[in-house]
């Protein structure tokens, strides 16, 4: 279980991490239009991420690998990016999204574009080209989910090492017929 809880939190981060470069090029394509903007497609496409994200982590607890505290504590993340995005949104005017099930339904779109988005998006955020000056803190807040998400991956790697070892040293069990069985 306890492999099972770094994975699925590991793809919570992962789906700011992933999310970040992409949407940040598509929210300037055309022409800068603030921190607010590139905050709001950011959390938009994100949340979208996380609404996947959430699906897995339900069907993992339904067969018993996540405990019910993992897709509730999702859920609460989900609907605070999505409220941060949208607040975000409505900074600007609102001018794109006249309201939160728009929000939500072009979170979708930019998930698609973010992604596809990722790997020529990708050089320019690691060089710092693909910001702004004013984009400063998504970058910092990008490079610390990266860390953290390296952090996850560590530590699933290693429960995934120790439950590998775990199942080695039991072994298939003997009978007492000798002959192997559970």
């Amino acid at each position: 279980m306890r492999k099972a809880n770094f994975r699925f939190w590991l793809l919570v981060v992962l789906a700011f991490v992933l999310t970040q470069p992409g949407s940040i090029a598509f929210a300037n394509w055309d022409m800068p239009y603030g921190f607010y903007k590139d905050l709001s497609v950011w959390m938009g496409c994100a949340a979208a991420g996380l609404v996947l994200v959430l699906v897995y982590g339900l069907y993992e607890w339904r067969n018993g690998k996540l405990s019910p505290l993992n897709p509730i504590l999702a859920g609460g993340i989900i609907i605070l990016t999505a409220l941060t995005g949208y607040h975000a949104e409505l900074a600007l005017g609102g001018k794109m999204h006249p309201n939160f099930l728009a929000f939500l339904i072009g979170g979708f779109i930019g998930l698609v574009l973010s992604l596809m988005l990722l790997p020529a998006s990708l050089l320019y955020a690691l060089t710092g080209g693909l910001y702004y000056p004013y984009d400063r803190p998504l970058a910092v807040a990008w490079v610390v989910m990266i860390i953290i998400a390296i952090v996850l991956l560590v530590a699933y790697l290693k429960a995934k090492k120790e439950e590998a070892k775990e199942s080695e040293g039991r072994g298939p069990s003997v009978s007492s017929s000798g002959q192997g069985g559970p």
